[in-house]
């Protein structure tokens, strides 16, 4: 699907990348823990993409493993896998098999595709899990900011299977095998977030996702914003968010819509007070205090469930 290629769009996405590429190396995946071994671009659709492609990272230890699909953050236009690569490998390093994946990026690819991808990729991981170690009966999602919205729209598809073709996902894994989803500061409500203006160029960010119509905008908000579409047979949720985060509000309606339905979830809301750096996108900043009592919590709740 072509997308909005605006100057202004590739623009903030090139200086993304010019930024990011030391940042990776000398900031966000130092001081790795150990794993079994890594193997990196596989190709999980039979594109050329390389934006279609994961790394897989397979823990020590006799399998099999419980199996965790990581889906980054970053927009919906930037970032990419290789930014989580020490994250993936604390997932990892815990006995998860893990799969972590990359998606096709705005401007050039808009909505759906990268629904479309996620889909793609979370079926690869359950069918060629084994191929690892790794059993697919015991599935989980993990992802960052927008990562976290594509994990929760993925989990909604599979607790209501009508929602997957309007969202370009051909195959859905069981529900039984999807035991829980990770969502740490995710967007779950595309129509509301517009009213988050403290958060830098918002309406840019969504609009590089769904279009800048506002009929079509609201058309696809609807139909394609997790609150919207949560039920009892919800995903078991576990959501994190910093009460300093603009986007803090989203996990906390987020948390009252799966209330409500009597879906099961948990909350780890980093108090303001106690974490003044805990900064929305804080899951690679290994040495924050705040990101250390997240991952803690984080597998817990994995343990508990798988």
């Amino acid at each position: 699907m072509s997308g909005l290629e605006g100057p202004a769009a590739w623009v903030r996405k090139w200086l993304s990348a010019l930024v990011m590429l030391p940042v990776r190396v000398l900031v966000f995946n130092r001081f790795a823990p150990p794993v079994g071994k890594v193997i990196r671009d596989v190709r999980y659709d039979h594109s050329d993409s390389r934006k279609q492609s994961l790394d897989v990272v397979v823990p020590r230890g006799e399998p099999p493993y419980p199996v965790l699909v990581f889906i980054h953050g970053g927009g919906f236009h930037s970032l990419d896998k290789n930014v989580f690569t020490r994250v993936a490998k604390s997932f990892a390093h815990e006995g998860f098999l893990v799969f972590n994946i990359n998606y096709r990026l705005a401007p050039k690819n808009t909505f759906p595709d990268q629904l479309e991808d996620v889909g793609s990729a979370v079926w690869f991981a359950y069918e060629a899990a084994a191929r690892f170690g790794g059993d697919n009966a015991r599935m989980f999602l993990a992802g960052d900011s927008c990562g976290a919205y594509l994990a929760a729209m993925y989990s909604a598809a599979v607790a209501s299977p009508e929602l997957a073709p309007p969202l370009s996902i051909e195959r859905l894994i069981p529900a039984k095998s999807l035991r829980g989803q990770l969502l740490f500061y995710g967007a779950f409500d595309l129509d509301t977030v517009l009213d988050a203006m403290e958060v830098p160029d918002v309406e840019f960010i969504t609009s590089v996702f769904f279009g800048k119509d506002p009929v079509t905008y609201r058309e696809r908000a609807e139909a394609a914003s997790p609150m919207r579409h949560v039920g009892a047979g919800y995903t078991p949720s576990f959501i994190c968010s910093s009460e300093r985060d603009p986007l803090h509000v989203q996990s906390v309606d987020f948390e009252r819509a799966l209330t409500a339905a009597g879906a099961p979830h948990e909350t780890c809301y980093l108090a303001d007070g106690d974490f003044d750096r805990a900064p929305h996108g804080f899951l690679p900043l290994y040495f924050l205090r705040c990101t250390r009592v997240a991952m803690g919590e984080a597998l817990s709740f994995l343990e508990r469930l798988a």
